[in-house]
This record gives structure tokens, sequence and C-alpha cells, in this order.
């Protein structure tokens, strides 16, 4: 069962021989659609291994004691590849989605309380520090080389209790070691398999630890007319054992909170009452949405023996790892990259076992000569061709024939002449040259070469592309599961790309002070988020990469080297560099590190000169004033506003008393008491 599940029913009104009916016809259409692919896989991975003639020309030059050799040049073609993507390994960035960009300014402090994270940071730290509790370079390779093999390999995501004594679970990343044990939905159309309704994963188990594991459970029985038929789930000596992820489509509820978080009402239901009454978060709109749910059980092709239970995302958690990809009507063929150099390979091991079959029944014997001749010299003749004696002598016969040297047999240039074209013949079909496999060329320039590798290189970069897709498959399904697995206040640790790791604390309650209420901070499903991949070298890799080219640069430009003297060292790889670096920064000159960089190497501030203190002064000095001359300014406005407010008020009183007097000459005085006034008005305001 998968762990924090509880047993679930597939559909009420279905019994389990029907549902049990319904996985042997999908297993069964499954293999049928995989055939041509597991059955080419299969012959690439035997050829692969040696096994490179025909069974019937082996048994035939066996009967009649002729070699049949072997010179397997295909690996080394393989190895390439495979470096090449060790090399440049894949990498799972995330970022934040354009619509909740705003939301992932929110940043989650580290234990220590020194430092704060991002909640894109967080993921993809944690995806980082997932990757290295699975071993999951090595699920890479493995899945990697299975599709440079035979053309498809698979990865999947599982999850686990973090110990035997935790109800807690951690997400782990595996490849599938028998690459012919999974049977994906073939009427997926995307390329990443990603739209699936139904997976198998197989495994053999022998019978008598299934009857151990599993004692009243139904195997099959091949003597059964009806269960002959679904061979692919038994034989003599074990049983096949399936795990069966399948999806449904349902309709939930998608709900927006007063908050900006989203939630499906099926998982918050319960609590709504309490997010509006203790936090006052409350629905504001809600829509359906069709989507699926993905369920797993372990079966056999006639019993349940686990499950069925709840998986956590909605889309099937295996990914596949592809190699090239040629369709054919409704049928899709992978192939790895020594599909079409086999008949090749098998040219040049013909050729080579004729060429040495032919020297082989050459005549060995260097000299010959009469019976009568060598009589009495037997052990002197018979070392011949070992010792270096000055002379061999020999008897005189009648006929006067003496001892003759033969030559040596003639090389078999038709032979060896096609065994070398068969073997520029594997180069052509594979793509790739001498060049790409280290060998010496006809370029003479470094650029030239490097052109020339890089060429073979575009040939093979299919499979470390469709590696990268696979990645990014893995970095989805983690993005769906990390929120819904690691749904607790627990303390989590990160990982960064320096291999340098910290701790936050996700989920945690705290007491708000001024309500009393429990508040949720560091809430690690509250955003959304994409994946990318990016390939490149190791952080290993670009630090000594980076060392060489500062370097490089310091030899260009000495005078730079009192500046990158502690760069130069922090990126070397040897013990004690990281030491060494901290003491160079002491030496570096004042003015290079910025204040929290001199905090972290334990440098103190360089104490002020007399003059840079005088400096200070003056400068304190002058704000001191420049701040007094403001508030006077100030003042002095607001003394300007009051006597404009009190001449106004003037006015007012002049043009009330006119109006009263009557017109005439008390007219004219007020209008002269008004210009007055007006110009006194003004002579104020310029002087303010």
């Amino acid at each position: 069962m998968l762990p924090g599940s509880e047993p679930i029913k597939i559909r009420d009104d279905d019994s389990d021989d029907a549902i049990l009916q319904e996985i042997r016809e999908r297993a069964a259409y499954g293999v049928s659609a995989w055939s041509h692919n597991f059955d080419a896989a299969q012959a690439d991975v035997e050829f692969l291994s040696g096994d490179q003639w025909p069974e019937s020309v082996r048994k035939e030059r066996e009967d009649e004691g002729r070699p049949c050799l072997t010179l397997n040049k295909l690996p080394q073609y393989i190895d390439q590849v495979l470096g090449d993507q060790r090399q440049n390994r894949p990498a799972i960035h995330v970022h934040p989605v354009e619509a909740n960009a705003a939301s992932d300014t929110a940043e989650t402090p580290n234990v220590a309380g020194n430092k704060d994270y991002s909640l894109s940071e967080i993921y993809e730290a944690l995806i980082r520090n997932i990757e290295y509790t699975s071993n999951a370079e090595a699920h890479y390779d493995k899945a990697f080389q299975h599709s440079v093999e035979g053309g498809f390999g698979w990865l999947r995501v599982l999850t686990k209790y973090s110990s035997d004594s935790a109800f807690e679970q951690d997400v782990y990343i595996k490849a599938v070691h028998n690459r012919f044990a999974v049977v994906m939905d073939p009427d997926a159309q995307e390329p990443d398999y990603s739209d699936a309704d139904w997976c198998l994963i197989g495994e053999n188990m022998k019978r008598r630890e299934f009857r151990k594991r599993y004692p009243s459970a139904a195997m099959g029985d091949l003597t059964d007319s009806e269960r002959s038929a679904y061979q692919w789930w038994t034989t003599e000596e074990m049983v096949r054992v399936a795990e069966y992820f399948y999806r449904e489509p349902t309709t939930r509820t998608l709900l927006l909170l007063s908050d900006g978080r989203t939630a499906w009402q099926d998982e918050i239901k319960t609590v709504l009452d309490e997010l509006a009454r203790d936090f006052g978060v409350t629905v504001i709109r809600q829509r359906k949405v069709k989507t699926y749910k993905v369920k797993w059980m372990k079966v056999t092709a006639y019993d349940i023996l686990e499950g069925p239970v709840d998986w956590v995302g909605s889309t099937i958690p295996v990914a596949p790892v592809l190699g090239k990809e040629t369709t054919l009507g409704d049928r899709t063929l992978y192939r790895g990259l020594i599909r079409y150099a086999k008949d090749a390979q098998m040219m040049s091991n013909f050729w080579i076992t004729a060429a040495t079959e032919r020297v082989a029944l050459a005549p060995k014997a260097p000299w010959t000569g009469p019976v009568d001749a060598f009589e009495g010299y037997e052990q002197i003749w018979g070392d011949a061709n070992r010792s270096n004696r000055a002379y061999l002598p020999y008897n005189p016969t009648p006929t006067g024939d003496r001892p003759r040297r033969e030559l040596p047999a003639n090389m078999p240039a038709a032979e060896l002449q096609l065994a070398l074209g068969a073997a520029d013949e594997i180069k052509a079909t594979i793509g790739m040259y001498d060049a790409s496999l280290g060998g010496e060329t006809r370029e003479e320039s470094g650029k030239a070469i490097l052109a020339r590798q890089r060429q073979g290189d575009r040939g093979t970069f299919a499979y470390i592309d469709n590696l990268s897709r696979a990645i990014r498959r893995i970095g989805q399904i983690l993005i769906e599961t990390i929120p819904r697995v690691y749904d607790s206040d627990r303390v989590l640790r990160l990982r960064f790309e320096d291999g340098e790791g910290d701790w936050v604390r996700i989920n945690q309650t705290v007491v708000d002070e001024q309500s009393g209420k429990d508040i949720l901070v560091s809430d690690i499903s509250a955003g959304s988020f994409d994946v990318t991949v990016k390939a490149g070298p190791s952080y290993q890799t670009q630090r000594l990469e980076a060392a060489e080219s500062l370097m490089s640069f310091v030899q260009a430009v000495p005078a730079a080297g009192a500046v990158v003297i502690d760069l130069i060292a922090t990126n070397m790889d040897w013990p004690g560099a990281q030491e060494i670096a901290k003491r160079l920064k002491k030496t570096l000159p004042p003015g290079i590190l910025e204040p929290d960089e001199m905090e972290e190497a334990g440098i103190e501030p360089p104490k002020p000169t007399p003059e840079q203190q005088s400096e200070k002064a003056q400068t304190e000095a002058d704000m001191a004033q420049a701040q007094a001359d403001t508030e006077k300014a100030k003042a002095d406005t607001e003394k300007a506003k009051a006597d404009t407010a009190e001449a106004q008020q003037k006015m007012a009183e002049i043009e009330a008393n006119a109006t009263a007097a009557g017109p005439g000459s008390i007219e004219e005085t007020v209008r002269v008491l008004v210009a007055e006034a007006m110009a006194e008005l003004m002579s104020e305001q310029q002087k303010a």
C-alpha cells in the first residue's frame, strides 16, 4: 500500500472481478501495442552485449569447427553519449507563474533566522534535496542508458514514510530497473505520456515468496484454458505482480479564498467555518473544474493484493525517457543509438573472422625438404624457428634437393578491406566519427576539431534533450506532489546548487498577539509554479572552469590580481582552499568588499582618518545648517500665508463699508484703499 493512504473503492457499483477483468484486458492490449518496441529493444540490448551472430550461422560454423569472432565496436559509441550526458547534467529550475508573481515576494526565514527565501527558491532547493536523498543522478543515468541502448527507459515518483517511527512522508525519484516491466497506456497523445489513463509496472516474484506474502491470493493456473491467454501474468516458476495506476475523470469545485489562495472544496470543506471564524478567510468565487483523480493498487491477474488508494497528484507519476522516434501510421517506434548499425557490425565480424580463418589455415611450417636431408638433425631443425643459429646442417640427397624456406601466408587484403569498410559504415549509420570518439582526424586546428565534434554531438543530442524533457516532467510531478505530501508543520532541508544546505520551517502555526488567534505562516501550498530544465556542466566543473578563467584573466591583466585573488582561491578544489580564501579577503584593498562580505569574513571596518573625520563633521554641520534654513523658509511661508489672509479680511471690510456709504466720492476712496492694500500685499509676498 502506498504510505499515508487508506483503502478506497474504485467504483461503488463494480465488483473486484469486473475491475480485474478490465486490468487484464488493458494489460493484454498494452503488451500487444508495445510489443514491437519491446522486441526491438530486447534484440538491441542482446546484440550490444555480444550476441552478434545469427543463430543458424553460428550453429553451422560451430558444427564445422569454424570460428565466430566478435569484435564489438558498438559500446564505445554508447559510452561516448553517456559520458556527454554525465558532463552536462540537466537541472530543475522553479519559477512562479506570472499570475502569482506578486505572492511569491513573501519570504520564509531559515531556522537560524539570518536569511530569507522566496517560495520558488524553497521549491527548487527542496527538489534538489529530494534528488540528493533519492540518489536521483544514478536513476537518471540508468533511465538514460536504457533509452540510448534500446529506445526507452522509465522514471517514477513515489512517496514513503521518512522513518519507521514517523507519520511524515518524503518524496523520492526512482528509475524502473526493468525497462520491459512498464506497460503505459498506448492511447496517450502527449509526448511525455502525461495524459495516460493507466499504467502497469510489473515485477516477477517467485511462487514460494508470493505464497508467503499473500497466502490467500489467487495466482492463476496455466492449465486453465480461460486464463492461459494472459501469460504475461504468470509462468511455471514466477508470478507477475503489478502496480496498477489509473485515473478517472471527476468534477471538482475550485474555491478562490479572500486571502488570494485557491483550494479544492473537497479538501477544505470541513474547515471552511473555522477559516471564516478564526481568520476571516471566506470564499469569494467558485467554479467547477473537470480534472482527474489518480488511484493505485497492487494486483495479480486474478486478485487485488493491496489498495486501491488515492495518489496525491492528478497525473500518473511515471515519466518516459525516450530515444529517437519514428511514426508508422498508428504505431510509434522508439530506437536507441545502435539500431541501424547492427548490420554493419555483423559485416565487420564476418570479414574479420574470414580474414583470420584464411591466415589460420595457411601452412605454418617455415622449412620444407626431403626427409633424408633432416635425418640426425631433427632437434636442430625443430628449434630453427626459435633459436638464432649461425648455420643449419643437413644431409645431401641423391636428387640434390635441400631444405627450402617457405614464404609466410599472404595477407587477405580483400577481407581486411571489407572489414575496414564495415567499420566506416558503423560510424555512418550512428552519425559519430573519429573526432567525436577522440581519434586522430585530418583537421589540424583546435577550432576545426571542435566543429567536427559538435557535428557528431548534434546527431546524438536528441537523446540528451529527451532526458531533459523527462526530468522536466518529473519536476512538474514534484511541484504538484510537494504541497500535498509536505503539508504539516515540519522542518525541511534545502540544498543549493553549490552543495551547501539550509533548514526552513514550513506550515508553522503561530498565535497572533493582538487577536489571540492561530495564524499559518510559511504556507508551502500558497504559490503556483512552473518548471524549466537547463542542461550544463556540474557546479564542481563550473568552479574549476571559473578558476582557470580567472587565472588566465589575471595573467592578461596583472593589476586585477590584487582584487580577485580571493575568488580564485574560492573556486579551487583542494583542502584548505576556503580557509585561504577567507584570509586573502583580509588583504584586499579598502573599498573592494561590501559591508556584508566584510562581516562574513570577520573583517572590522577600517577606522576613518583625521581628514575623513573632519570631512564628516563638516558634512554634518552643512546638513544641520541646510535643515535650519529649510525650517526658517517654512516659517516665513506660513507667516506670508497669515498676512495674506489678514489682508483679504481688510479688503472685505473696506468693500462692506463702501457699499454701506453709497456711491460717489466714497466709491473713489474705496478704490484707492483697495489699490493700496493690494500693493502692500504684493510687496509682502515678494519679500517672503
